[in-house]
């Protein structure tokens, strides 16, 4: 049940709005009244209402002193302004701090419960957006940490590491995390822990863990743990102190060194270089240590096993599901499982096998699970399920082509309907990556495969309308409001305008 605050200066007028609605019914909970601008800032501060119904004249502090501080600190807190005809330029100021609701004195019943039920709705929706936000805030970071982890595992299963395979390597990761991780902000800070002994290891990133969560924006975004040192990778300088702090009873033996490199490449080129050595190297995942054994053949392998999902072929994509399956089915390490699981998701959402939102879904719900079996159960049922969509699909033109032809198909009539709007709302892709897969197979551009298929909806349309009805075809192709580039594309294709063709289609002259 949604909160509600009312604030004016008059007392009979605040009992009264309070008396005069069944707010309960309307799933509202009147939290308090309040006779000026101060003391209901102060409310607002202690109760954490949704909405507050204000007069915009009050003592101490108005309405629109009211609205702009609390909009500085809580921007979903939903303010109905009550004001005259007088105060009306006070209403709009109020609208800058995006205050969408006002009444004027005085107003009837009908109209303040309908502005109560606009205003608990835009709550509600600005809710829901942040939580999807947090989501998809959350999802976004463990993808930069599995962009991170398959660079690490690629450069310990490579036979070498040089420059040029280092850049080559990033130059994927860009084309597949390109909206996700940006490889070029910088500086990068690289922070050396020496002397961690294993046995103070999952303390220390606890411990860490925690303060990061503190922060608004954390600073920590990976880490790697070989022979008591373990390497922090941050986008700011982290304080020795604050490192030290962390490491509890082992903090007398730690030692902290801090190098500082233009962007995550320059960094990335001299931990890599130095890690391959080691026989095992541990990955800082969500502030958790996971074991990368450099066993080269089996890293290798892996990473085949994702290159291939790439092909449009169906029969590899298939093989290479059943390969991932019997993976999962044999890991013995859940922490290990759980970073298998969060590579496949994200490679299967990569090439458009895994639609987002269930990779989203998929996510939040394994970084939540300790069981190893329920893991393992949620993995394989996310394979099963990919291997139905590769079957479903079809195939023609491989899985992420035909989520657009789908959509496209769903989606005709919408005016706006673009591939950005595409890959980014639907496919939750970056554009220029999509576009590349969707040219490459099927020989055409989004552009040119979306009007051809505008022309065949538009004759399928046309052969049953008579031309009072081309407006309403255009409509139907999403060109209702360009009915003349509807004509100019359809008479390119066809050589004669929309209503030329039904009429001869109609005489018997086309078929």
């Amino acid at each position: 049940m949604q909160k509600l605050i009312i604030a004016d200066d008059e007392r009979v007028i605040r009992e009264t709005i309070s008396r005069l609605i069944d707010w309960e019914s309307l799933g509202i909970k009147l939290t308090g009244l309040c006779k000026d601008g101060i003391e209901a800032y102060h409310m607002i501060l202690d109760e954490s209402p949704d909405i507050v119904l204000t007069d915009i004249r009050m003592p101490g502090m108005s309405g629109l002193e009211l609205v702009r501080e609390i909009t500085q600190t809580d921007r979903q807190i939903q303010f109905i302004i009550l004001s005259g005809y007088e105060e009306f330029d006070y209403a709009r100021e109020a609208m800058q701090y995006g205050v969408r609701h006002y009444l004027l004195k005085p107003c009837n019943e009908n109209k303040l419960i309908e502005s109560v039920k606009a205003a608990s709705e835009d709550n509600r929706r600005l809710r829901r957006q942040e939580e999807e936000r947090l989501r998809q805030d959350a999802m976004i970071q463990i993808m930069h940490q599995d962009a991170l982890y398959h660079l690490i595992t690629d450069s310990i299963a490579a036979k070498e590491t040089g420059n040029g395979e280092l850049s080559e390597r990033l130059a994927q990761l860009r084309e597949c995390y390109g909206q996700y991780q940006d490889f070029d902000r910088g500086p990068c800070c690289l922070s050396y822990l020496y002397y961690l002994e294993p046995e103070y290891l999952d303390g220390y990133l606890e411990r860490l863990g925690q303060k990061e969560r503190q922060r608004k924006t954390p600073a920590v975004f990976y880490g790697i743990y070989v022979k008591n040192t373990l390497l922090l990778f941050s986008y700011e300088a982290l304080a020795p102190a604050l490192l030290s702090e962390c490491a509890g009873e082992a903090a007398s033996i730690l030692e902290i060194r801090q190098e500082t490199y233009r962007d995550l490449p320059a960094l990335l080129e001299k931990v890599l270089r130095q890690i391959r050595r080691y026989d095992v190297v541990y990955a800082v995942h969500n502030f958790r240590a996971i074991a990368i054994l450099n066993n080269q053949n089996a890293l290798r392998d892996m990473q085949e096993i994702y290159q291939k999902l790439e092909s449009g072929d169906e029969e590899r994509i298939m093989q290479c599901l059943d390969e991932l399956i019997t993976n999962v089915e044999n890991v013995s390490r859940p922490e290990f499982l759980q970073m298998l699981g969060n590579g496949i998701c994200t490679q299967l959402s990569a090439t458009g096998i895994w639609p987002m939102p269930e990779a989203t879904r998929y996510f939040r719900n394994a970084n939540q699970e300790r069981d190893m079996e329920r893991l393992r159960e949620m993995t394989l049922a996310m394979l099963v399920q990919a291997r139905e969509e590769v079957q479903k699909s079809g195939r023609d033109y491989g899985v992420l082509t035909e989520r657009i032809m789908e959509y496209v198909k769903g989606h005709l009539s919408d005016s706006d309907l673009t591939l950005k709007k595409i890959a980014e709302q639907h496919l939750y892709m970056n554009v220029d990556y999509v576009s590349r897969q969707f040219r490459r197979s099927t020989g055409m551009k989004f552009s040119q495969y979306l009007t051809k298929q505008r022309i065949k909806r538009a004759k399928e349309l046309l052969a049953g309308e008579d031309d009072s009805k081309i407006q309403y075809v255009a409509e139907q192709v999403g060109c209702g409001n360009n009915p003349q580039y509807f004509s100019q594309i359809f008479k390119k294709q066809e050589g004669m305008t929309p209503g030329r063709w039904a009429a001869q289609y109609r005489s018997g002259q086309m078929e």
